[in-house]
């Protein structure tokens, strides 16, 4: 199956790791991240402030772990993308900021449940 219409018109599909660099670069930059290091051409990091991304190249697609490093307990989860599935980087950008708003949610929780019962 062909290469996606937006990676299609900006690499040419001979290059596997062009694909995945261009792909975890649409991401961050969707994200308001810098883009990672040239040299990191097979694993890429991204720090939100409050997740950690790492992406991982695999033949035919990229692995994500997200990380919470910050909390009490240490949160992840890893979404799989296939290039012949079409992947979007919006959506993969849209899954990262609700993952990260998940974890502000929780973290408001805590606190609210701290402030309680200080009170009494």
């Amino acid at each position: 199956m062909p290469l996606p219409l937006w990676l299609r018109s900006q690499l040419p599909a001979e290059s596997p790791t062009r694909t995945f660099v261009a792909f975890t670069d649409a991401v961050a930059r969707l994200l308001e991240l810098p883009p990672a290091p040239p040299a990191e051409v097979y694993e890429r990091r991204y720090d939100t402030g409050r997740v950690w991304m790492v992406w991982r190249f695999k033949n035919g697609g990229a692995s994500l772990f997200l990380e919470r490093p910050y909390g009490e307990f240490r949160d992840g989860v890893t979404v799989n993308v296939q290039w012949h599935q079409s992947p979007d980087p919006e959506v993969v950008a849209a899954m990262v900021r609700e993952y990260v708003r998940r974890g502000r949610r929780e973290q408001r929780r805590r606190c609210w449940l701290a402030r309680l019962l200080r009170r009494r």
